[in-house]
């Protein structure tokens, strides 16, 4: 199976160990990130127009710092299963952000690509971050939540995009266990949000091929002295991960 996220860092938090989740599963992940840090869908498009090499280019996982490339050529290395698509951060619960941009990328890319397109619904900030429409000290956590689940929502209809992978409501539904402590920075996932994350997209895809008894993600940390979650941890989210993909039949292949 090969996925191709077209996104920004936070589809990089949530590939990072899909294609190990996978190989535990004795199945095959092979999934890429086209990156640009706080990437919306509208220089996503911009870029589709000009050709621009401005994506550093992830392989399950491990970012290819020799590899710069175009929406073009990543398209075009190799013949992908699944596109998904997000938008940018602070803009993610406002649905109206995503048109007419995705509908463009959507229809120049199904020229070339026969792939199933979805939706990358992402999360909302740590209360200790801020936002311009949200606030802080302490930002309105739940609003932001609220406002993502419902924009997903309204893309998915207008867009035709009927799968959604409900990560956002994975991040949502641990922090009522683990409280405001999956951020390494009050947006990007810690160790603990990656693998929920990441476990998310593994049940997505996986369904019921998915085991992942026993896992310990290792090799790809956002730095080199982060350690990785306990096993209590990992049973914790992955639990959740299973759960949460479970009730959004709605939405799943």
């Amino acid at each position: 199976m090969n996925i191709l996220c077209i996104g920004n860092s936070f589809a990089v938090d949530s590939a990072t160990y899909v294609h190990q989740l996978a190989e535990k599963s004795g199945q095959n992940i092979f999934i890429c990130v086209l990156y640009i840090g706080g990437c919306p869908i509208l220089r996503h498009w911009n870029n589709y127009k000009s050709g621009d090499k401005e994506y550093e280019f992830y392989i399950n996982g491990s970012r290819t710092p020799e590899m710069w490339c175009s929406i073009h050529e990543g398209l075009a290395y190799r013949k992908w299963d699944y596109i998904t698509f997000q938008q940018v951060s602070y803009n993610s619960g406002d649905s109206s952000t995503f048109f007419p941009e995705l509908t463009y990328l959507m229809d120049e890319i199904r020229k070339v690509s026969q792939a199933r397109y979805l939706l990358h619904k992402t999360w909302s900030y740590a209360k200790t971050h801020s936002h311009e429409k949200y606030g802080s000290n302490p930002m309105d956590q739940n609003a932001m939540t609220l406002d993502i689940e419902n924009a997903y929502e309204e893309v998915s209809e207008k867009s035709g995009i009927k799968g959604i992978i409900p990560v956002g409501t994975a991040i949502t539904e641990a922090r009522k266990l683990f409280g405001d402590e999956l951020n390494r920075d009050g947006f990007h996932l810690n160790e603990l949000g990656r693998t929920l994350a990441s476990l998310v997209w593994a049940y997505y895809f996986l369904g019921e091929k998915a085991n992942f008894d026993g896992f310990a993600p290792s090799g790809y940390s956002y730095d080199d002295i982060t350690p990785g979650i306990s096993d209590k941890e990992f049973e914790i989210v992955n639990k959740i991960a299973r759960e949460v993909v479970t009730s959004n039949s709605k939405h799943n292949l």
